[in-house]
């Protein structure tokens, strides 16, 4: 308010009342007055300066160990004022550590949360998380169950996992030095837990595993790539990870699959396409067709391209781009809905 005076939310007056009850000297002015009646003595020359310094840092070293020791009237406090973050929530996937449920917390902000180990996920903002299929993240060490990121309208769908979401490693900011990279993770971090962590764009860079095997399309207007969209129909479609924009693939599209096979030159995935019988544009009734979709002019001339507005777009921040890499992995068999299937 206008002066000098200050009104206390719920949680100062929480933080007050638990001072107060484990120590009232560290709410009270009483030591301040004491502190500085020492000054003024110093001032007058009866006291020395290193005295009154050493007599101040004993009294709060003293008040800090008890504080500690009686810590628990402070979580008795807490609890009878706010929930606890293991009340609150839904289990919601696995964690890759643990192997247990973790808690979704709607917020804002998003958040996941391992009520056995206290470890706090935060998650993207701006969009909604939904549940997947119960896959795990490929990347070593990693395991943690998967979740989807929708953003945008219409919606752009992108693979999540909280873990590596919260990794410096699989940060879309990448740190200008070895030094820095994890000083700045915990800046995004400490951003995220604040809930100031909108992303309009896929959480993860497009050299992460989870990215690269939906790969299927260099995006010529922005520095990201398109990627199968992972609901897998039966509205197939190809998203954009860095611009707002969806390729809407032929409706009498009946199955697709994403094939390990990649481009030499631009390192996308080749695809495999099963077009509904009886509306099959290839010659003979032919239902099979596998291309590279930049290339293949037949589905090229009847996909529709749906660019979104401006602020959905992502900041330019580039994802970690591809930059045209090319890594043929020919000869294995491909990812699709139902698992693996041979080409």
């Amino acid at each position: 308010e206008t002066g000098r005076r200050l009104i206390p939310n719920k949680l100062g007056l929480v933080l007050v009342q638990g001072y107060h009850q484990i120590d009232s000297g560290l709410v009270l002015p009483k030591v301040r007055a004491e502190i500085e009646g020492q000054c003024n003595r110093i001032a007058k020359g009866e006291m020395e300066k290193d005295i009154v310094i050493l007599n101040a840092l004993n009294i709060f070293e003293k008040k800090f160990h008890f504080f500690v020791q009686n810590i628990g009237r402070m979580d008795i406090l807490f609890g009878s004022s706010f929930s606890k973050l293991e009340d609150v929530g839904k289990p919601f996937t696995r964690c890759g550590l643990s192997r247990r449920y973790l808690q979704y917390i709607p917020g804002p902000p998003p958040r996941l949360y391992n009520k056995f180990t206290e470890t706090v996920y935060p998650l993207p903002s701006g969009g909604q998380i939904k549940q997947w299929s119960g896959r795990t993240c490929p990347v070593e060490g990693c395991n943690f169950e998967l979740c989807l990121y929708s953003v945008g309208a219409p919606p752009r769908t992108f693979p999540l996992c909280p873990n590596c979401f919260n990794s410096a490693d699989w940060s879309l900011e990448e740190a200008e030095n070895e030094e820095d990279k994890e000083d700045e993770n915990k800046e995004r971090q400490i951003r995220r837990i604040a809930g100031k962590n909108l992303v309009l764009e896929c959480p993860l860079p497009d050299d992460h595993p989870l990215i690269e095997e939906l790969y299927v399309s260099p995006d010529p207007d922005s520095s990201g790539i398109f990627i199968l969209d992972p609901h897998f129909g039966p509205k197939w479609r190809l998203v954009g990870t860095r611009d707002a924009t969806i390729i809407h693939l032929p409706k009498n599209i009946d199955k697709l699959t994403v094939l390990d096979e990649t481009d030499e030159v631009t390192g996308c995935h080749k695809i495999k396409v099963e077009f509904k019988a009886g509306e099959s544009p290839l010659e003979g009734g032919e239902t099979k067709h596998s291309c590279f979709f930049p290339t293949d002019k037949l589905l090229q001339d009847s996909s529709r391209v749906y660019h979104g507005s401006e602020r959905t777009a992502s900041s330019g921040r580039g994802g970690r781009g591809r930059g045209g890499r090319g890594r043929g992995r020919g000869g294995r068999q491909g990812r699709g809905r139902g698992g693996r299937n041979k080409r």
